[in-house]
């Protein structure tokens, strides 16, 4: 019978390994081994050991489980049944994210080499990031066959001036920007997309939107509240502000400017103009295109 080993992390972020399934702080039984963690292409974690040629520890340590992410953003490993391992065992990283895109997370880890000496790493996770119901964001990792774990900021997101999503977490460093378009879809729903083709962005629950004019300015109002607890909620109001514009195919726009270094679309799309919905408008002719003046209040 093959001898099973228990795993965890110790604060600096190295293996410990112990033979058995019991806790023991004897030394021949309680091993920690340096090294880093990293992930394959495929999202599969495992150990790389620094190890001399004398050690029967292998060079790569790999593990079967599952991802998620505590409150802090630690990045936590929940190990199944698989190989040497123990069922249950959870490999907690300390991470923090140093960057993020439309398909991928990178996380910075903290390690402890020598005595004296210290490094830094970083590690990334692939996926697509996705709204739960509550409007909380997540990032969909797949993890073998038919598998998808799902890491889940529990906080609540916020917008920037340039009307991107970012979300903080208290009390860290950690800060991540996620650059995508707004798009308005079927009844009370508000898109953020980031990646069409892999499918990856957000589809946020939202109130009636209200589009209103007020002299030359337009405006596009939705509310969203991101239920953070069953106590906790919180309200995120969007606002744009643009000018109508008629593009090619007769296909109404709101172009607005959220920021000075870019241009932003709203889309809004032929099947929300229903019985409840009416517009008003005004077009004019500048340089070659033709842009529309006016407002609307949208019930969809």
């Amino acid at each position: 019978m093959s001898t099973r080993f228990s795993y965890e992390v110790d604060p600096h972020n190295r293996l410990i390994i112990k033979k058995g399934k019991g806790a023991s702080d004897v030394k021949r039984f309680r091993k920690i081994v340096k090294g880093r963690f990293k992930v394959d292409p495929k999202n599969r974690l495992y150990y790389e050991v620094f190890k001399s040629s004398k050690s029967d520890i292998p060079q790569k340590i790999k593990f079967s489980g599952k991802y998620s992410l505590d409150k802090k953003g630690n990045l936590i490993f929940t190990l199944d049944k698989w190989n040497n391992q123990y069922a249950g065992n959870r490999l907690r990283l300390k991470t923090g994210i140093i960057d993020a895109n439309d398909n991928e997370l990178v996380f910075i880890l903290n390690s402890k080499v020598s005595k004296n000496k210290r490094t830094h790493y970083m590690m990334r996770v692939h996926g697509v990031w996705r709204a739960d119901r509550n409007n909380r964001i997540g990032f969909d990792i797949e993890n073998g066959v038919n598998k998808v774990d799902n890491l889940r900021f529990f906080n609540a997101w916020r917008l920037n001036d340039n009307n991107e999503i970012e979300y903080r977490y208290k009390g860290t460093e950690s800060n991540i920007r996620l650059k995508g378009s707004w798009d308005v879809g079927t009844k009370n729903r508000l898109g953020y997309i980031l990646n069409k083709e892999i499918g990856s962005g957000f589809d946020f629950r939202t109130s009636v939107g209200r589009i209103t004019a007020k002299k030359t300015k337009i405006y596009a109002k939705f509310d969203i509240v991101i239920e953070v607890s069953k106590r906790k909620k919180i309200r995120r109001k969007i606002l744009f502000l643009g000018v109508w514009r008629l593009k090619r195919g007769r296909k109404i726009l709101l172009e607005v400017s959220p920021g000075r270094r870019k241009n932003l679309v709203l889309k809004l799309r032929k099947d929300i103009l229903g019985k409840k919905g009416f517009i008003f408008m005004e077009s004019f002719l500048k340089k070659k295109e033709a842009y529309i003046g006016g407002g609307a209040v949208l019930e969809w």
